[in-house]
């Protein structure tokens, strides 16, 4: 018996979902040779290269993989172009290089943001105190970008000084501040027992990708494959190495010249890990508000012009992705373990999913399936010969993993839980030529009506029309003929089977007789305790492109839709309209071509600014334009539903509509930037403009809502002013809204609290138990701080390694401080360990305190004296809290 762990099930996972389109011949295959240039020496920065040559991810991406050493002089960037590597490790300034018409495209980022520091002797909290120093980098974007935020503080400019390499510079005290990695240059001064404190560009609000694989722009053009199976290899090579480090650490001090000992580089592997794999972000994504919040970086220090930067479109600048998987690790196992899934779906229902002459599976469902298999590597196994009552208790009864499709009727969904709907039609009634038009389903009561057994239609009309005498049949074939031998007035039905039924079997004198409001919303169904099967299935319905939906369709469906009337009404009426149509015609035909063009000129203008008309009452929405439809990804039916705007976290809700009311009433506009979530639960940013619109009479009749697009503007406006561990606000937006939170203080006649929060011997925590542990203990911090002070008036910062500040208004100084000890407490009841310190566990010291806004100059002068309180809080035993 074969006995797997946890990892090994996670690498064959990685084997299946990245080289599964990969076939293999009998003969070994011939390996196209490729470089990677590395920026450094040999360590484990570059792990993810060096375990996918050890444990075979390039070969059998049919690569040949060769890592260059890296010495002093090498421009990354050249090396690549010029071809004499193949791909390179490079600085996030690159960036830069590419804006400026450098022909390379980003591959990858082998980290999420950038482990760059500033070595100090002293704490640096502030920019003033950077003034006079000596720094001493290797032009780092990141280090750049800090020195230059810093000028407008500095009393004395910076000096910078070439690096040398050599880290006795900063220990013997030639340079003040000495650019180091976080993951490497540490663990030698905590060897050599150095006193240093880091200074993180991102405690100042600057976050930039790292280690940015890029490749020549040519070889991306001819070579897409090849690029995206390096690519897929290397994300599997860095799975592994952060999964097995110990292992990757031995090869890599057994095949490469190394400078560090084993425990240096056993060291540097847990601190690279959270660099790697940052929350739920995916190992080597590049994210293209990430690449413009760094384009933004090189505009202020002035490696780009503010035109080049406006210019800059960072999707071009990423190599093409051909094999795209956002399944999370657990899905992926998933997988491994499910590579059957067994499904519920009906034999006879063409042209959804029935079984053809040939014992085959067939159908629009079928054929969507195929593409969830070419997807996924797995089989979806269906029923080939019970009918749907059967399938529907072999579901229920945990025999099948779910259905294929099927409508989420209430009853279903007791059991079931159901992925967005991806196929629907209308519900219609089909009856002989003499029945006449049914306007309403009650019309039908004591009428028979055949239905399919168990299918939607029968619960539907079962439970909302009890009075209606139902034929159960067991196919549609089987419905429609009891229509037409006279034992049912009508049959309820899905149009698009209906019609495919008809066409198939030659039955012939059947008409639509009537339409209901109700529509077949298909959706796959899936057990409720099975929460990671109907994930799979809604990102893999998510990836499906139109046009692969459109291919679909055509191959299956050619729907008319005839909706037929009374003869005597058909009669009367068009009397009526022919009569007008002849006086109107010639009118008609001068103004129309006009008014066409005008009309495609608006429309193209709604699209391209997401437009929708709203009701003037309630903010519903009357008419959405196409755009805005893509945009949320959802149907203009959807749209218009009431309270749509509160039911799916649009962009306007009700509350906030009701608050414009008066407003937009009296003819005013309204402009503001607005949140949504899209269909697919993504979050957009909009500035919207509301416009009143008048009829012909001075009423207000309708309210056109435009807008434009700004998600990436607001991706990286929170990028560079949050905090990348623990989400708090960061020192650059403290920076920022510090003068206008206090200015607002001043109107309200206000006081202001501050409070300066220190974790104690918080060292100890990443020297004893590891860097991970300490980020995971900065992130309860800091999940404690948002709990305890949760107010509108209440703004968290992270503004060092250990140190946040709490600033508030509108609360008093008696209890501000009753809440900072409900923090204190709070902390020590979660009983984060740290025992080598006098409480065994991790506290926390405070220094704090009240002020009149009026009395407030700037922070500078409020941190010195929370800095003095913080000092005596500390100088007092720690786990104290000091309030001036």
């Amino acid at each position: 018996m074969h006995i797997f762990s946890a990892g090994s099930f996670s690498l064959i996972v990685l084997y299946i979902l990245l080289f599964s389109n990969v076939s293999f011949a009998d003969e070994p295959t011939e390996l196209h040779p490729v470089s990677v240039q590395i920026n450094w020496h040999h360590q484990y920065q570059f792990a993810g290269f060096y375990a996918a040559i050890a444990k075979g991810y390039y070969e059998q991406a049919g690569l040949d993989v060769t890592i260059r050493s890296w010495q002093p002089g090498i421009n990354i960037r050249e090396e690549v172009v010029s071809g004499r590597a193949t791909f390179g490790t490079a600085y996030s300034s690159v960036i830069a290089d590419y804006i400026k018409g450098q022909p390379i495209k980003a591959v990858m980022t082998s980290f999420q943001y950038s482990p760059m520091v500033l070595l100090s002797k002293q704490p640096i909290s502030n920019f003033q105190q950077l003034s006079g120093k000596t720094v001493s980098h290797y032009d780092n974007l990141p280090v750049l970008a800090l020195l230059n935020r810093a000028k407008p503080d500095l009393k004395e400019p910076t000096r910078t000084l070439p690096p040398t390499g050599n880290i006795d510079d900063f220990i013997e005290g030639r340079i003040d501040l000495y650019g180091a990695y976080e993951t490497n240059e540490p663990y030698q001064l905590d060897e050599l027992g150095e006193t240093y404190y880091l200074v993180k560009p991102g405690d100042f609000g600057i976050s930039s990708a790292e280690d940015i694989v890029i490749v020549s722009h040519d070889f991306a053009l001819n070579h897409p494959d090849i690029v995206d199976s390096f690519r897929q290899a290397t994300i599997a090579g860095w799975q592994y190495a952060i999964e097995h480090q110990e292992e990757i650490v031995d090869y890599i001090m057994e095949h490469y010249p190394m400078v560090k000992s084993r425990q240096a580089l056993l060291y540097e592997a847990e601190a690279t890990t959270k660099y790697v794999r940052t929350g739920a972000v995916p190992i080597g994504s590049l994210d293209t508000a990430r690449l413009l919040a760094t384009a933004a970086e090189a505009r202020d220090i002035g490696l780009i012009t503010a035109r080049e930067f406006q210019r800059f479109q960072p999707e071009e600048m990423m190599a093409e992705v051909i094999r795209k998987s956002n399944l999370t690790q657990a899905e992926m196992l998933y997988l491994v373990e499910n590579p059957v899934i067994f499904i519920g779906n009906d034999i006879n229902w063409p042209p959804f999913e029935y079984i053809n002459d040939q014992g085959q599976f067939s159908g629009i469902v079928a054929d969507y399936l195929a593409l969830f298999e070419d997807r996924l590597g797995v089989t979806f196994e269906p029923v080939t010969d019970k009918s749907w009552s059967t399938v529907v208790e072999m579901v229920k009864d945990r025999q099948l993993d779910m259905f294929s499709a099927a409508t989420p009727t209430p009853e279903r969904q007791t059991y079931l839980n159901f992925t967005d709907s991806y196929l629907t039609f209308p519900m219609v009634l089909v009856g002989q030529p003499t029945t006449l038009f049914i306007n309403d389903y009650q019309e039908l009561n004591g009428q028979s009506v055949a239905v399919v057994r168990d299918y939607w239609s029968h619960e539907y009309l079962r439970t909302y029309y009890p009075d209606i005498d139902l034929v159960l049949v067991e196919n549609v074939a089987e419905g429609l003929r009891a229509v037409v031998n006279g034992e049912a007035l009508v049959y309820s039905g899905n149009l698009a089977v209906i019609n495919y039924t008809q066409q198939q079997l030659g039955i012939s004198g059947l008409q639509i007789v009537g339409q209901s409001d109700q529509r077949f919303e298909l959706a796959m169904g899936v057990h409720h305790d099975n929460p990671l099967l109907l994930s799979i299935l809604q990102k893999t319905l998510d990836s499906i492109t139109p046009e692969e939906q459109s291919q679909i369709y055509t191959n299956w469906i050619s729907l008319e839709l005839v909706t037929r009337l009374d003869q005597r009404q058909i009669l009367h009426i068009g009397l009526i309209v022919l009569g007008v149509l002849a006086l109107m015609f010639a009118w008609a035909m001068t103004y129309r071509f006009q008014k066409s063009r005008l009309q495609s000129y608006i429309n193209q203008v709604h699209n391209l600014t997401f437009a929708t008309t709203l009701n003037p009452k309630t903010g519903q929405i009357l008419w959405a334009s196409s755009g805005y439809c893509q945009l949320t990804g959802y149907t203009e039916e959807e749209l218009q539903r009431p309270n749509a705007g509160d039911e799916l976290s649009l962009d306007i809700d009700t509350t906030f509509y009701q608050q414009l009311l008066k407003r937009l009433q009296q003819g005013k506009p309204w402009v503001c930037e607005r949140e949504g979530i899209s269909k697919t639960h993504q979050r957009y940013w909009v500035e919207l403009r509301l416009s009143p619109q008048q009829n012909w009479f001075g009423s207000i009749h309708k309210i056109l809502a435009t807008r434009v697009d700004i998600t990436d503007k607001k991706r990286v406006e929170e990028l560079s002013i949050q905090d990348d561990l623990t989400h708090l606000y960061n020192r650059r937006y403290l920076n920022q809204i510090f003068s206008s939170e206090v200015r607002r203080a001043q109107r309200n006649y206000q006081s202001v609290c501050f409070a300066l929060v220190d974790l104690d011997y918080f060292k100890q925590i990443n020297d004893t138990y590891g860097h991970i542990a300490g980020d995971k203990a900065l992130i309860q911090v800091a999940e404690l701080c948002k709990k305890l002070f949760n107010r509108g008036n209440d703004t968290l910062f992270r503004i060092g390694g250990e140190e946040f500040l709490i600033m508030t208004q509108d609360m008093t100084a008696v209890a501000f401080a009753q809440h900072l000890k409900s923090l204190k407490q709070a902390l020590i009841d979660l009983k984060i360990e740290n025992k080598h310190t006098d409480y065994g566990i991790l506290t926390l010291s405070v220094g704090a305190g009240s002020w009149p806004a009026h009395q407030i100059k700037d922070f500078a002068e409020i941190y010195a004296q929370l800095d003095h309180a913080l000092y005596l809080a500390k100088h007092q035993g720690r786990n104290q809290i000091v309030m001036i």
